[in-house]
This record gives C-alpha cells, sequence and structure tokens, in this order.
C-alpha cells in the first residue's frame, strides 16, 4: 500500500508517452486523471499515517500558484471548457511532484533509482518504436514535417521524440555505472536506440545538442572508466540511424530493419565481451577485443559515407542541416508568430484569455501564416494568463535552470570529481526541455512535461 502512489504515477508516465504522448483530449483526460489518482493515493496514505506535511519544494509551490491562477482564468476565459482542462492538467502536475518530493522524503535513493529506470525502459521503446515505424513509414508514427518524412514515435511529433532522447540519455549513462557487469550490454543497447532516435527525428536542434551532450558524457566517461560503453552507445546509434535513413529512402523496409538489428547486435556483443576482458582475456578474447570495435566503427563510417554518396539522402539532409539553418528561412515565422502573439498579450495583459486558449485567440493576429502555439513557452503562458502567469512561468524555468547548474558544478556524490553521478544526470537531463521550448511547444506535450517535473523534483534535496 505505501508503493501504491508511485506504481500509479509510473503507470501514468508510461502509458502517457506511448499513448499519443497524452497529447490529444481522450489520452489527455485519463493522463491527467492517473496523475491526481497517484497524487490522491499519496494523500490518503500519509493521512492514515497521520504525516501530513507541506511540502518544502518551490517547485511544487510554483506549480501551484500557476494551477490557482489558472483556475481562477476560468471566469474571465474565452474558452471555458479548455481552460478547465488545462487547468487539471497543471493539478495532474502538481501531483505528480507531490508523489515524487513526498516518496523522496522517506526514501531519496530509491526514488532516483526507480524513476531513472523507469524513464529508460519507456525511452528505449519509444526509441525503438520510432526506428522502426520510421522505416516502414507507419503513420501517424512518421510522416513529413517541413516536407521530409521524420521519426515521431508515440509522440507523433519529430521534435517531442528528439527532445524526450536527450533529455533520457544522461540518465542512461548514469544507470550503466549503476547496475551489474551483465546488464551493462544492455544499456548501451538503450543508449544506442536513443541515440538513432533523435537522429532520425531530423531535429536541427536535437542535433546540435546530442553533439554538444556526447562530448559532455565523453568527459564524464574518460573520468568514470565508461569512454568505451559511450562510444559504442555514439556509433551504433549512428549507424543504425545511417542505415535506417537509407533503407527508408530506397523503400527497402526488411533491409533496413536487418541491418538496424546487425548493428545492435554488434554493438551489444561488443559490450558484452569488454565486459569480459578482466576475468578472462584469452587470445579470443584479445582479438574480438578490437575486431568488434573496428567493425562497429567502419558500419557507421560505411554509412555516413553512403548517407553523403546517395544523392536522395545527401539532398535531403542539406535541405535540412545546410540550408535549413539559414536564419532567413528559420527567423521570419518564428519573428511573425512572435509578432502576433505580443498583440494577442496587449489586447489582455493582465488577465490573459484563459489558459488552453491561445489557438482559438492568435488567429486573430496571425501575421503570416496560423499556429496553434508560439513556440516560446514565456510568450503563450503571457498569452493565456496574462503577466503574474508568465511571471510564474518565468520563476518555475529559471530555478530549475539555476537548480541544474548548481548540480552541474557542485562535487559530485562521494569521490567522483566529474563523474556522471546520478545527481548530475538529472540535471543534464531538464536542460534540453528547457532550451526546446523557448522556440518550440513541447510544454504542451503532456508526457514530456510531467517526465520534467517529476525529474526536476528528483533533483530537489529538501523534504
Amino acid at each position: 500500500m505505501k508503493q501504491g502512489s508511485i506504481y500509479i504515477l509510473f503507470g501514468a508516465l508510461i502509458a502517457g508517452t506511448i499513448w499519443s504522448g497524452a497529447y490529444f483530449p481522450a489520452p489527455k483526460w485519463v493522463f491527467l486523471t492517473l496523475l491526481l489518482a497517484a497524487g490522491a493515493w499519496e494523500l490518503a496514505g500519509q493521512a492514515a499515517r497521520r504525516q501530513l506535511r507541506l511540502p518544502r519544494s518551490p517547485l511544487f509551490w510554483l506549480l501551484a500558484a500557476g494551477t490557482a491562477l489558472s483556475a481562477a482564468g476560468i471566469i474571465w476565459s474565452v474558452s471555458p471548457g479548455d481552460t478547465l482542462r488545462e487547468s487539471l492538467l497543471l493539478l495532474a502536475y502538481v501531483a505528480a511532484v507531490y508523489v515524487t518530493v513526498s516518496r523522496q522524503a522517506r526514501d531519496r535513493e530509491g526514488t532516483r533509482s526507480a524513476v531513472t529506470a523507469w524513464a529508460v525502459y519507456t525511452a528505449s521503446f519509444v526509441s525503438a518504436w520510432g526506428i522502426a515505424t520510421y522505416i516502414f513509414r507507419s503513420a501517424p508514427y512518421t510522416g513529413p514535417v517541413d516536407g521530409i518524412f521524420r521519426a515521431g514515435s508515440t509522440f507523433e511529433y519529430s521534435n517531442a521524440l528528439s527532445c524526450f532522447g536527450l533529455m533520457v540519455l544522461p540518465l542512461t549513462a548514469a544507470l550503466w555505472r549503476r547496475v551489474s557487469a551483465r546488464e551493462r550490454p544492455l544499456v548501451v543497447i538503450a543508449a544506442a536506440l536513443q541515440v538513432a532516435a533523435v537522429c532520425l527525428s531530423l531535429s536541427r536542434f536535437g542535433a546540435a545538442a546530442l553533439a554538444v551532450l556526447a562530448l559532455a558524457l565523453m568527459a564524464a566517461g574518460w573520468r568514470d572508466r565508461m569512454l568505451v560503453a559511450t562510444l559504442l552507445a555514439l556509433t551504433g546509434g549512428l549507424a543504425a540511424a545511417a542505415a535506417a535513413l537509407l533503407t527508408a529512402e530506397a523503400g527497402q523496409q526488411a533491409a533496413g530493419l536487418a541491418a538496424v538489428i546487425l548493428v545492435f547486435t554488434v554493438t551489444y556483443v561488443t559490450q558484452w565481451v569488454y565486459e569480459r576482458i578482466g576475468e578472462r582475456e584469452d587470445a579470443i578474447l584479445r582479438a574480438a577485443r578490437w575486431l568488434l570495435p573496428v567493425t562497429l566503427v567502419a558500419a557507421a563510417g560505411g554509412g555516413l559515407a553512403a548517407l553523403k554518396l546517395n544523392k536522395r539522402v545527401s539532398s535531403l539532409i542539406s535541405e535540412r542541416f545546410v540550408e535549413g539553418f539559414s536564419f532567413s528561412r528559420i527567423f521570419p515565422h518564428r519573428l511573425d508568430t512572435y509578432a502576433g502573439a505580443a498583440d494577442a498579450f496587449r489586447a489582455r495583459p493582465l488577465a490573459g484569455s484563459g489558459l488552453g486558449t491561445f489557438a482559438e485567440v492568435y488567429q486573430q493576429y496571425a501575421l503570416a501564416r496560423y499556429t496553434k502555439f508560439a513556440h516560446n513557452l514565456v510568450l503563450q503562458a503571457a498569452v493565456e494568463t496574462g503577466i503574474v502567469g508568465a511571471a510564474l512561468m518565468v520563476l518555475l524555468l529559471a530555478y530549475v535552470l539555476l537548480l541544474s547548474l548548481w548540480r552541474l558544478v557542485k562535487s559530485g556524490e562521494g569521490k567522483g570529481g566529474a563523474a556522471l553521478t546520478l545527481r548530475r544526470a538529472l540535471a543534464l537531463s531538464l536542460l534540453p526541455f528547457i532550451a526546446y521550448n523557448l522556440f518550440d511547444w513541447e510544454w504542451y506535450v503532456p508526457a514530456l512535461t510531467a517526465w520534467f517535473v517529476v525529474l526536476a523534483a528528483c533533483l530537489e534535496e529538501r523534504g
């Protein structure tokens, strides 16, 4: 009974993530109901044990204040039904934080470890599903975005898949340090799946963030004796993504699936061999120690060369990552969206139009083309909840950002130095989500935001 709230929370997070990211109305209602049920279970358990107490969590109180403001907005909202649903969703995030903080007060290490493990399990499935559905062009899990087929997996949105992969990848690396030698090859495969999924999302920010994150993980791995595992995960993920991209564009689905499975098999066997070298290094193992990594590197190099030589794929990548980085193409759409959203804010600067109403009010001020989101979390909060709601959102993001940076620069657990401790991994996992929401709309994919607030709550160290 004491574990009920955390089990319901994990069930909600997993179900929401694999059910359209809980984005559409029907799964959103189920998702928020499960999160509220987890909070109610925890509250009832504390009441039964006579241990009710207010959480010492700034994250909890900032979310609670935003929820109260949003609920009050139902009175003046231009669409009360939407505001009610989104306010309940905010309340569900509050419940998720409450469960996490309460569980940490009783067992901080166990709660962090459990959240990390379930995040890795979920991300591994979502990444594998994204790769497979990309190869087979299975709607709605993949589809053309900006005229290019991009993997979206269960989120059905490529940038959301990229964001989730980037959030969980540091946690996967930290998990590698905490499991037995027998389990480490599976953790490497999980990381490779996430790398491949981020690549196949063809997200421009995702590609840049993955490069930075890879350097950070390799630097940590150098001190943590996990450099080989990190390189294997990155190389295997890149090789699998290259194989999937080439075969999907050529319409060779069966060959693509076989190639991806082969790459992951070689990655697994390589890590398996490395884990056993210390136990028994005979001639066969010494040969395999070098043969398998060389094979994997050759596969990655061959895949990247094939991408360059294939005119169709080379043109696709050039359009997305070379021409697509042109400010003259990116900025006008964003600036027009921001200008229209600013006009909508000036129409109701104090109270806003009501949470969840941006899509309705923005169409009156759209300058170029219509969009359902402001592509900037603070600006959309200002339109929907006014200046006070925007201020609360800024405070929440600033708090999580500063907390993450503090955990990154602070000494690790024990004598880890710059090693990738679980606290540092949690801190790294929050940064991609914050960055994405400055120019995109990942906050409005409920499962992503729920994972974000749970991971942020794990980073706090208050009772």
